[in-house]
């Protein structure tokens, strides 16, 4: 992705000021991390150490890297955000956000975005979620917030899962199930 890619994806996620200049400064900040990540390189071995130690700290965290959810008479299970929100932190060189982009009566759209500034990559997921009931009434404000900020959970979670590779962070996953587990 380019550089004015990336601008406009982060300027989209902040409001505009009367005076402009919002770009500069977002170029500035990707500029000044970008190069301070190629300084100070991501060492795999102290993420994995680093990761490993938060994901496996106690029963109560382990169990907070996994969620559950019910769905055709079967559990599906995986990473959970609090997961992910470890592994981001253990990684380095990384930024990370999500917000609502869209709400059409039915449905709120969240989407997540994770840039790994050493590597330059950086992946963009979008997540749709039902702001209606079985009888298509919409929920009320409230439950519409709720889901919005589950749904922006869920957009960062994915973006995060896709940027740090699943070879560097599964293996951690499981050490976490297993501590979980007892």
């Amino acid at each position: 992705m380019s550089e004015q890619n990336l601008v406009e994806v982060y300027e989209a996620a902040i409001p505009q000021n009367k005076n402009g200049g919002v770009s500069e400064i977002i170029r500035a900040e990707i500029d000044m991390q970008v190069t301070t990540a190629k300084q100070y390189p991501r060492s795999i071995t102290q993420f994995m150490q680093t990761a490993k130690a938060m994901v496996t700290l106690n029963e109560s965290v382990a169990d907070s890297c996994n969620y559950g959810l019910p769905r055709g008479g079967k559990i599906i299970t995986g990473a959970s955000v609090r997961f992910a929100e470890l592994i981001f932190s253990a990684w380095g060189n990384i930024r990370a956000g999500s917000r609502i982009i869209g709400n059409d009566g039915r449905f709120v759209i969240a989407q997540g975005v994770c840039h790994d500034l050493q590597s330059n990559s950086m992946i963009t997921k979008e997540i749709k979620r039902k702001i209606t009931d079985k009888n298509g009434k919409t929920f009320n404000e409230d439950m519409i917030t709720v889901t919005g900020n589950a749904a922006a959970s869920i957009a960062l979670r994915n973006a995060i899962l896709a940027v740090i590779p699943k070879a560097f962070w599964e293996g951690l996953y499981e050490e976490s199930r297993k501590v979980e587990i007892g």
